[in-house]
């Protein structure tokens, strides 16, 4: 997920949030009987409010309103949903004076294939991402219950050790993410 998707996901969460939790302290207070929600109700004019969906500009406004919901949340909807695939990542010229350009893509395919040579995996998925702006080799593991957790830790983190080592001063993150499969109840 991009900085940007993440915070206009979290702006209209703040609104949406702030708004219930306003007409949710009416309806508290309300309920309880004070004078400062009785006060405010009070000021409204009711019939004037009954009468809005008589008006003729109504069913237009009710319109465009349920239509702009609608673009609003298949956009939100397509930002979330977009795929944060990363391009190629840029090594500075140290080791060979030039600039080099990497594909993280078979690196992540590379590390779940050493992945799936470790006692108890049963699947290994890989892709890269971009992740907030931070390239992001992404494994995801499936594994037999029975799985040495310790061991697959310390094997997963030393082979992103080595992905870092592989990519020198590159800003490329590395992400292990293991499943286990549940426990034959059967037995």
């Amino acid at each position: 997920m991009k900085r940007r998707t993440s915070v206009v996901d979290r702006l209209v969460v703040l609104a949406v949030g702030g708004s219930l939790l306003a007409v949710g302290a009416l309806a508290v207070t309300w309920r309880l009987g004070l004078d400062a929600a009785r006060n405010l109700v009070s000021r409204l004019d009711r019939a004037r409010i009954a009468s809005i969906p008589d008006q003729p500009w109504w069913p237009t406004a009710l319109g465009a309103t349920c239509a702009l919901a609608f673009v609003a949340g298949v956009t939100l909807l397509l930002l979330n949903l977009r795929r944060g695939r990363t391009s190629t990542v840029q090594l500075g010229g140290e080791l060979c004076g030039a600039d080099l350009s990497v594909d993280l893509g078979p690196m992540a395919v590379g590390l779940a294939s050493e992945l799936s040579a470790f006692d108890g995996v049963r699947t290994v998925r890989a892709t890269a991402v971009d992740d907030r702006g931070l390239p992001t080799l992404r494994v995801t593991v499936v594994g037999e219950p029975t799985l040495d957790l310790e061991d697959f830790t310390r094997n997963a983190e030393a082979l992103a050790q080595s992905m870092a080592a592989a990519l020198p001063g590159a800003a490329v993150a590395t992400q292990v993410l293991l499943h286990l499969d549940p426990v034959d109840q059967s037995a």
